[in-house]
Formats: C-alpha cells, sequence, structure tokens
C-alpha cells in the first residue's frame, strides 16, 4: 500500500495470503482505495509516483523556495542504502543497471531478532535457494532492537512484483518500506565573518585605527547570537545556578545532532567526551557542508570569549554525541537517518536535535521514535521553511517536539511550516554560530531553531534530572511565552509559543516534576503533540520550594556586588567579569555576552547574584587599553563598601574580595545544621517520624535528591521543620 506518499508494503494475515495484485492503495490526499494493476508495469507506476514526491523534497532541499519542482537537476546524484551506493538516473531509490533491470533500496523491519539475524546470514553467504533474498545484493542492520534493515534488490524489472510478494509471505517481515531521500533545512546562505575575533583582541592598541572602526562598525554582527540568548533567558539560568552551586548541582545531560558532522578542531566548540556514529558518510567529526556544525554552536558554542556562545557555554555540563546521517552535500537517505538515530539512543543522549526532513509518514520511523520516547529520549526537530500549512517529517510525529521560528522581534518568522503538531518557538533568524574550519555565519530557518530547544532542554534537565522526557516537554510548553490570545495560549501557527529557560527552570524549582503533569504507561501514550499535548495544571500544585532565589535577602546574610560605571565615547572597548577564585569559573560578565555597552551612559546595578561565602576576582577591561576617558569611570561596592574606583586601568584592573560567612543567625533563630546525606529513595528512614516512604518521598516532596538539614530547638515548630538546601 503507499501510506501518505510514502510507499509500504505490510505482511497480510498468514492465513489469507494475497498478491500485490490484490492490495489496495491508499492515498493521503484521498479517502477511497481502488484496485491495482495487476502488471509489474503497474507496480513500478506507483513506485515512480511516489519517488516522485521526493523529488521534489530534494529539489526543496537545495534552498529554492519555489513551487516548481528541477526534476533534471537531480539526474545523476548518487543514493546510498547503507554501504551501497547506487547511481540515480531521475529516480530516487532505484537505478537501472540494464533495459530490463532495476535496483530497489527498501527498509525491512522484522518481527524478532532472530528472523533479522537468519535473513543476515543467508544474504551475506549468498546461500539464498530461488527466493527473495537470492535477488537481495546488500543487506545491512540499521536497529538491532527494533530489528530493522536495509536491504538493496537487484532484479529484472518483471519480477520485481513476485519479490515483493515473497517479502510480504515471509513470515519473519512486520514491514518493508521505501529507502527515501531526506536533506536538511536550509533557508538562506551562510554569511562568513573573518572579523569576529577582533572583538576579542588583546592587542589592538598596535593595530591600525581602521580596524578599531571595523569592530564598532561590525556590532550588529556580533550582536545577532545575543539576541536570540537573551530571547530565550538561558543567560538568566546561567546566571542562577553559578551563583547558587550548592543549591542547584548539575548532571549532564546527552545531547545528540544528526546532521552532516561536526568540526572538533573548532576553538569554540566542546572538544572532550565527544562520541559519534559514522553512518556511512564518514568521520561524525568532520563536516564539510556545516550545517551539522553550525548546529552544534547554537547548543554549545565555549564560554570562552571567542566567537559566540551557545545555549550551554559549560561543557562540564552536558555531553554531546554526533551522528552524521547526512553527507557533504547536506543529503541522505531514510536509513542513514534511522541509523544515526540508533546510534544516538545507544550512545545514552537523552536528547536527540533533528534539523533535518524529507519523505511522508513512515511507520518504521513512527515506531522507532515510540521506541525512543519509551527509553526516556526527548526528540527535537524541525517544522520546515516553506511557510505553508503542511505536515513536514519528522517533526510531526506526536513523539517528537516540532519547532518553529521567530525573528529577533519575537515574531513568527514567513518561512515557518504551521501544523497542528507546532509546539515550540524558538530564534531563526540571522542565528550567527560556528562553521568548519574555525569560522562563523548566519543562517535562518528552523534548523536553526531546533537545536535552541535542544538546548534549553539540556540546560534545564540538567538540573533535575529526575523528571522524565514527558515532563521536560510539557514544561517547556507550559512556560513558553504566548503568541496568541487564546485561553490556551497555543494555536497552530505557533504552538505554545517562544521557549524561555528561565521560567522553565522556575517552574520545576516551585513545583518539582510534577509540573510536567503525571507520566503515561507506556510514557508514549502521553506524546500527542501541538496544542493538545496534555498539560499539568498548576493551580492545583502544592510548591514544594517557596524560597525566592532572585530576593536580595535569604535570611542568611546575602551580600551583592553592584557597578556603577559612567561610559565614555567608546563603549564598545569596555567589558567586566565576575569569577570565582578556587576554580577560576566565570560567574557574571558585562555588557552580555556579545552586546556592547552604550557610548556616554551611566550604569548603576548588580554585578552578581548573592554570593556565598567564598574569595571573588572582578575585573575590568578595555581592549584598546586606555581605561575609561574621564568623566567616566567605573566603581565596585559590596554592603555599601566601596571595594575601587577608576578611570585610568589601562587594558585592565582586577580586585579581589572575599565574602565570609555570616557572624550570627537571627534572634530567636537556631542555626541549620547538616545531619546526613542520602538519596532518600525509601523516605528518610528511622532517622525522622515521617509517615513512611509515601509521605516524605524526597522526589516528590523536594524535586531533587540531595542534602536534607533540620534546624535544632526548644519549640515543637522548629523540632518539626524540614528544609531542602538542594
Amino acid at each position: 500500500v503507499v501510506v501518505s506518499g510514502s510507499i509500504l508494503w505490510r505482511r497480510p494475515n498468514p492465513t489469507n495470503i494475497c498478491s500485490r495484485r490484490e492490495i489496495t492503495m491508499v492515498s493521503h490526499s484521498r479517502e477511497h482505495s481502488r484496485p491495482r494493476r495487476s502488471s509489474a508495469s503497474a507496480s513500478l507506476a506507483v513506485v515512480a509516483a511516489a519517488l516522485f514526491t521526493h523529488r521534489a523534497d530534494l529539489a526543496l532541499a537545495t534552498g529554492n523556495d519555489s513551487s516548481t519542482w528541477d526534476v533534471k537537476a537531480r539526474k545523476g546524484r548518487r543514493i546510498r542504502v547503507e554501504s551501497t551506493v547506487s547511481g540515480v538516473d531521475g529516480n530516487i531509490g532505484s537505478s537501472s543497471n540494464s533495459s530490463h533491470k532495476k535496483k530497489v533500496n527498501l527498509l525491512v523491519k522484522y518481527k524478532s531478532s532472530l528472523a533479522h539475524r537468519r535473513n543476515l546470514e543467508i544474504i551475506e553467504s549468498g546461500s539464498a535457494d530461488h527466493n527473495w533474498q537470492s535477488h537481495a545484493a546488500a543487506m545491512s542492520t540499521i536497529s538491532d532492537t527494533q530489528h530493522i534493515a536495509a536491504v538493496e534488490i537487484d532484479a529484472l524489472e518483471e519480477n520485481l512484483d513476485l519479490i515483493l510478494e515473497e517479502m510480504l509471505a515471509d513470515d519473519g517481515i512486520e514491514l518493508v518500506e521505501e529507502d527515501f531521500a531526506m536533506y536538511k533545512y536550509p533557508y538562506n546562505r551562510i554569511e562568513k565573518s573573518e572579523e569576529l575575533h577582533l572583538r576579542h583582541n588583546r592587542n589592538l592598541q598596535d593595530q591600525p585605527t581602521s580596524n578599531t572602526t571595523m569592530i564598532k562598525d561590525h556590532r550588529s554582527l556580533v550582536e545577532q547570537q545575543q539576541y536570540s540568548i537573551e530571547q530565550i533567558q538561558a543567560d538568566q539560568v546561567w546566571s542562577l545556578t553559578n551563583s547558587r552551586r550548592n543549591r542547584y548541582p548539575n548532571t549532564p545531560v546527552g545531547v545528540c545532532i544528526v546532521d552532516t558532522g561536526y568540526d572538533k578542531n573548532h576553538e569554540d566548540l566542546p572538544k572532550s567526551g565527544l562520541t559519534g556514529t559514522n553512518t556511512g558518510y564518514g568521520s561524525a567529526f568532520v563536516d564539510k557542508d556545516g550545517h551539522g556544525t553550525h548546529c552544534a554552536g547554537v547548543i554549545g558554542a565555549l564560554g570562552n570569549d571567542l566567537g559566540i556562545v551557545g545555549v550551554n557555554p559549560n561543557p562540564s555540563k552536558f555531553k554531546l554525541h554526533i551522528s552524521k546521517s547526512l553527507n557533504n552535500d547536506g543529503m541522505g537517505t531514510a536509513s542513514s537517518v534511522l541509523k544515526g538515530i540508533q546510534g544516538c539512543i545507544e550512545s545514552g543522549s537523552k536528547i536527540i536535535s533533528l534539523s533535518l526532513g524529507g519523505g511522508e509518514h513512515s511507520e518504521i520511523f513512527s515506531e522507532m521514535y515510540q521506541d525512543a520516547y519509551n527509553k526516556n529520549v526527548l526528540v527535537i526537530a524541525a517544522a520546515g521553511n516553506f511557510g505553508l500549512f503542511r505536515d513536514d517529517y519528522p517533526s510531526s510525529y506526536p513523539q517528537v517536539i516540532s519547532v518553529g521560528a521567530v525573528d529577533r522581534n519575537g515574531n513568527r518568522a514567513d518561512f515557518s511550516n504551521w501544523n497542528d503538531q507546532l509546539e515550540l518557538m524558538a530564534p531563526g533568524v540571522d542565528i550567527l554560530s560556528t562553521t568548519p574550519g574555525g569560522g562563523y555565519g548566519s543562517l535562518s530557518g528552523t534548523s536553526m531553531a531546533t537545536p535552541f530547544v535542544a538546548g534549553v532542554a539540556a540546560l534545564v534537565w540538567g538540573y533535575f534530572p529526575q523528571c522524565s522526557n514527558q515532563q521536560i516537554r510539557n514544561v517547556l510548553a507550559l512556560s513558553a511565552k504566548s503568541m496568541v490570545a487564546n485561553s490556551k495560549g497555543c494555536n497552530r501557527r505557533t504552538g505554545f509559543g517562544l521557549i524561555q529557560a528561565k521560567d522553565a527552570f522556575d517552574m520545576l524549582d516551585k513545583y518539582g516534576c510534577a509540573a510536567g503533569g503525571n507520566d503515561f504507561d507506556p510514557p508514549n501514550k502521553g506524546a500527542v503533540g501541538g496544542c493538545d499535548q496534555p498539560l499539568a495544571d498548576l493551580t492545583a500544585l502544592p510548591p514544594i520550594n517557596t524560597a525566592s532565589f532572585t530576593s536580595d535577602s535569604s535570611g542568611n546574610g546575602c551580600q551583592k556586588l553592584f557597578l556603577r560605571m559612567l561610559t565614555d565615547g567608546y563603549a564598545y572597548e569596555t567589558s567586566w567579569e565576575l569569577t570565582q577564585v578556587s576554580d577560576g569559573e566565570v560567574l557574571m560578565t558585562g555588557p552580555p555576552r556579545n552586546t556592547n555597552f552604550e557610548d556616554g551612559t551611566d550604569y548603576n546595578r548588580p554585578a552578581s547574584k548573592c554570593l556565598e561565602p567564598g574569595t571573588y576576582a572582578f575585573t575590568i577591561k578595555d581592549i584598546y587599553g586606555d581605561g575609561i576617558t574621564k568623566p567616566g569611570y567605573y566603581s565596585i561596592s559590596l554592603d555599601g563598601n566601596t571595594l575601587a574606583t577608576n578611570s585610568d586601568f589601562g587594558s585592565s584592573e582586577t580586585t579581589q574580595f572575599t565574602v565570609s560567612e555570616p557572624s550570627s543567625s537571627p534572634a530567636g533563630s537556631s542555626k541549620w545544621e547538616s545531619l546526613l546525606f542520602d538519596d532518600f529513595g525509601n523516605g528518610f528512614g528511622n532517622n525522622f517520624y515521617d509517615g513512611g516512604v509515601d509521605a516524605m518521598y524526597a522526589g516528590d516532596k523536594f524535586g531533587r535528591n540531595g542534602l536534607v538539614v533540620v534546624k535544632r530547638g526548644i519549640g515543637n515548630g522548629e523540632i518539626a521543620s524540614i528544609y531542602s538546601k538542594n
């Protein structure tokens, strides 16, 4: 049968095996069915009709938004099925060896691993005896757990009907589908930026004046990345978690990018802890197209004062796995993408980012995504760049979060696809990121929006690792900034709205994983997608953490560093950072990354969140080396005491200071003290009269495991007080 334009053969009931001439064709655009012609030519006509759709998709993959498909331009493109490469003469999925012979590349799902292995052994040994396996030129495994393989059939054209009948009659085969084309989602060309490095050049006083002018004139390029980081509130999560590291411990989350590869030599990308899957296109850590490296920069470009910064600038807080499923032209096949996804799952990644598309609905893909969802994996995919109401795949599967794009003003990009499955929006216009060879460039598209959502999911999930994929998904939707005025805050043009990292973090911090609703059994039953995704009712949830971490005072002597600064006429030269001396970690910077201060402006603002006891260093810098021209100056203070003030600090000036433990507890209160560490998987045990496991299970009451402290005192209220510091 043909389902939604994708060629699919499902084995009929073994008690009533029918020939292909009795199988009806079901079209996505028709509600009725009609008998099929029995000849081989009729069958091939159906194949050709469906494959024409994929040729149209290939034309779109070139970035051409025209509705006229250039089929001839695709002639001669090479298509692979795992290790087999076939020359294509105008058709995707089949090729001509002679005037009467055809090669057809298929996806086959077996009913069991035993059937899978048996067929693989027969085909590899060449021991098949006058059955469909004797026409299989090659077979390779895509997924052992899902029993999926890629099979290349090489047979006379007039025998294809009989071969497919034999495959359907095979007791070990569940599904047979075409191995169709898939591709990256581009929208515009990369604009290279060689000047980007100049923003961080510490020796500009030795450069010609024209270079300094170039930096200032180039501010619009440097700001492109930062608008997106601030727009999704990622920087607010950094500031909070860096200033409260004891309160918010992190568990690194695995993120997998299925794309064109990754430039591991780029100075602005993580290099350690990388793993990869080679699906047949070479090393995962070579990217000659650039699309995959660009997506990787959005997720995790390093916070190293070079180039740009990603959603996760600290590489110790996430792990990257790269599946190279697209070739150097950004093209691939269903089999290569399936193998890449399988590699993601096997690597232990919790998040899969798919900035690609192609083909129509596939039962084999659908079952793969259901399996991933049931294994607590969150899959995120681009909605597509045609600006149309249409179902593109893989983003339109219920188990996949479909992502659209917004511009710097928060408006839906006109190229962003929309449909009933659209769930979230993210920045996708003029996104500056990493490119192969150590470069940087701008791209627009839902391909760029997708890694922003994947990056935010990793950023938030790492602090709430006990939550399920369903709960993280629902919290991202529930905390999104709605772009519509209806009661649900969601529609099929913009989904639940623009993703907001800090709001999602706060929601989980306040209500725990319950903010994401209850899990289903099996989990994929809770995957509906779009505006129908089942979200929790927060009004029915009791807060588990009522402490305000944004308050100036926590009751424990909160101390903040304050900065007063009057900039001169060259404010773009000035920047500052606050670090913790013990480990050198940067806690806060100014101006916000990849923006500039305004000329002649008086700034008076906090330069930190609440500082825990320890030693800190505040460093102010001037890239030209002449400080701040008077009457400009800077001044920092702690608890009203001035620590430093200056104008003529040259290239930089560093001031160290120490924050001490509070000298005393508030009157009438006892001191909090640590009694024990435990994960409290079985309640609080014999240490407390807690009413049992169900009454005080840490996962439900506190939203995270960790240190629990008890305040000892003489009053019953104090004796009963329990506080979760972590």
